[in-house]
């Protein structure tokens, strides 16, 4: 945790914390704290979060707009104050910088079962809120893509082998890389071979919504007033809402032995509200089927878009390929099921 912690601390400092930036949000600020990468405000106006953004002023008002439209009928979601001059963000000194309502509550526990459930539960009434959204922004809309996305990754991945094995004096990323990516390019051509043969492409023209796409378990925070409260859309796209449940199945099972117990949980709470048909769920397990753990990490260390230290790399692929059988179980008895 050290490093993170470190690494939070070199992200802060790039902070420009000044009265004139506050004045420009019309608040007063009595004291500011950090929290991870990340301010807590107390304010004239209530606790606040103020937050350096890394992205585009369209990205931030596709969220900005997503999220009002969501608010509509699903109101636990993020809360942006507006500037001065109306904008949801402020540019100061070289940064764009955004101040949210702080959600007091606790972050959800994927291991306990009932907050597990009332994630699920809560993620389906999301999906509903985001089914009618117009999108201009399309950098930002995936539907329709992920088969050839999917295609592109092999692809990298295969790039990454050949960097791999033209090293002369290959390190222990390289060995364990090359040991584990032809099954996962693999896995990643069969997910894209099955969700061509799915109903994927019939169900992009009738059923995309505001999928979160970074469904961590501290993006999910449970409410002091009990209810679920969905933050940080920092990454949310327009995709099947399949994107996102399979993106929390993943997180759910994996520190659980890649049981079915917390898949189970998911779909039937996620279907309490809104159904999945077993074509869907087809669709789902075509998602489940691309091992997004190695890609990222792989793609971290061999395009070096992570400043993290070479052992570092190499505890966390260790890791990732280590459930490589678990997680091939899980996914049998997944297609089982369904």
């Amino acid at each position: 945790m050290v490093e993170y912690r470190y690494r939070d601390k070199v992200y802060l400092s790039s902070y420009m914390l000044d009265t004139r930036l506050f004045d420009m949000f019309d608040i007063i600020v009595e004291e500011a704290t950090p929290i991870r990468s990340i301010y807590i405000l107390k304010t004239d106006d209530g606790l606040k979060i103020l937050k350096k953004v890394d992205y585009s002023e369209d990205e931030l008002t596709f969220i900005y707009n997503s999220l009002n439209e969501i608010r509509k009928t699903y109101p636990y979601v993020i809360n942006y104050k507006k500037s001065i001059s109306g904008k949801p963000f402020v540019e100061y000194e070289g940064g764009r910088y955004v101040i949210i309502d702080l959600i007091e509550g606790r972050e959800c526990m994927y291991e306990n079962p009932l907050d597990l459930k009332n994630a699920a539960i809560a993620l389906a009434k999301l999906h509903k809120a985001g089914e009618k959204l117009n999108v201009n922004y399309y950098p930002k809309n995936k539907l329709g893509i992920i088969i050839e996305e999917f295609r592109k990754r092999a692809e990298i991945m295969q790039k990454f082998r050949e960097i791999a094995l033209m090293h002369r004096n290959k390190n222990d990323f390289d060995k364990i890389y090359l040991e584990y990516s032809d099954y996962y390019i693999m896995n990643i051509i069969d997910a894209a071979v099955h969700l061509e043969k799915s109903k994927y492409k019939e169900f992009c023209k009738e059923k995309g919504t505001l999928c979160h796409h970074d469904l961590a378990h501290h993006n999910i925070l449970i409410g002091n007033d009990e209810n679920v409260y969905f933050v940080d859309f920092d990454y949310s796209i327009i995709d099947l809402p399949y994107h996102d449940i399979s993106n929390m199945i993943t997180k759910a099972v994996k520190y659980n032995g890649w049981s079915m117990d917390n898949a189970n949980i998911i779909i039937n709470s996620y279907m309490e509200e809104k159904k999945l048909s077993k074509d869907e769920l087809e669709v789902l397990y075509g998602y489940l089927m691309f091992p997004q753990d190695f890609y990222d990490i792989s793609t971290s260390y061999y395009m070096r878009t992570r400043d993290w230290d070479d052992a570092d790399f190499v505890n966390k692929l260790q890791r990732k390929a280590g459930y490589k059988d678990e997680r091939e179980e899980f996914l049998k008895n997944f297609k089982k099921s369904g």
